[in-house]
């Protein structure tokens, strides 16, 4: 009687197949779980990261073209001043009579477009963006803020060309990583019929300009038209976790000689 008891006690003691494979489905369910939970956070985090960056770089731009501006005194975008010059998809220039601003497009710099905007040749600027195509890295402008107190880099020559960025003195305002951050589209715009307060000799300026990350491939866009948005997941070259951009506007009035 005793031994059929102990019997009966040793078989209690262990766990059937089923049980065990309830209980390995269990732990397989809350390890993929918390696997996805993981890659989820570590997406938002990615994302919110190159977000935080669009935003203190466009900050950074705000200040510097906003008192660059204000301090030219007779800033104008009309043609024939050489003072300003953007290019759709390509990239522009702007002269303030100290500082001239030169930059190009993320569709400009990933297509390798012969009408870009580029250094001397043969120059390394030190603090130069770096662009990699194909197992190159090329150095390259994107937003570059060069000493220029005669408009030299608004002017064109006798053929239309304009002159090629000095790096002496030059200074990058945008910088490239592994999710470089590059301007889509940049524009200087102003209502001339009611913008202008001919008793102040004041000016009103719209700047508006599209900052977001460079892989032209994740971005919704032409190549007529600057990308304003992120393709959606599941699109061919969708980037969910770095994929961002953003538009920026800024209104100034500045005082002086204006147009």
């Amino acid at each position: 009687m005793n031994r059929e008891t102990k019997s009966n006690t040793g078989r209690q003691q262990g766990f059937t197949i089923i049980e065990l494979s309830l209980a390995m489905t269990f732990i397989s369910i809350l390890l993929l779980t918390i696997a996805l939970t993981i890659i989820q956070i570590a997406s938002i985090y990615n994302h919110g990261s190159v977000v935080k960056e669009l935003n203190a770089t466009s900050r950074a731009i705000n200040t510097e073209l906003s008192t660059s501006i204000r301090a030219s005194g007779d800033f104008t975008t009309t043609a024939s001043a050489n003072r300003y010059k953007e290019t759709p998809n390509v990239g522009g220039r702007m002269c303030l009579g100290q500082y001239s601003y030169i930059w190009n497009y993320g569709t400009s710099l990933s297509k390798i477009d012969s009408t870009r905007n580029l250094y001397l040749a043969n120059t390394t600027p030190a603090n130069a963006n770096t662009v990699v195509t194909g197992g190159v890295t090329r150095y390259e402008v994107g937003l570059v803020k060069v000493p220029d107190s005669g408009n030299g880099y608004c002017t064109p020559d006798a053929n239309g060309k304009y002159k090629a960025v000095n790096p002496e003195g030059a200074v990058e305002l945008l910088r490239t990583g592994d999710h470089a951050v590059v301007l889509h589209s940049l524009k200087v715009t102003t209502p001339q019929a009611t913008a202008k307060d001919d008793a102040s000799s004041q000016q009103l300026y719209k700047i508006s300009y599209t900052l977001g990350t460079s892989d032209i491939d994740a971005l919704n866009g032409t190549t007529t038209v600057p990308p304003t948005s992120c393709k959606a997941p599941g699109e061919t070259g969708a980037d969910a976790n770095y994929c961002a951009i953003q538009q920026f506007t800024i209104v100034l009035r500045v005082a002086g000689k204006v147009n």
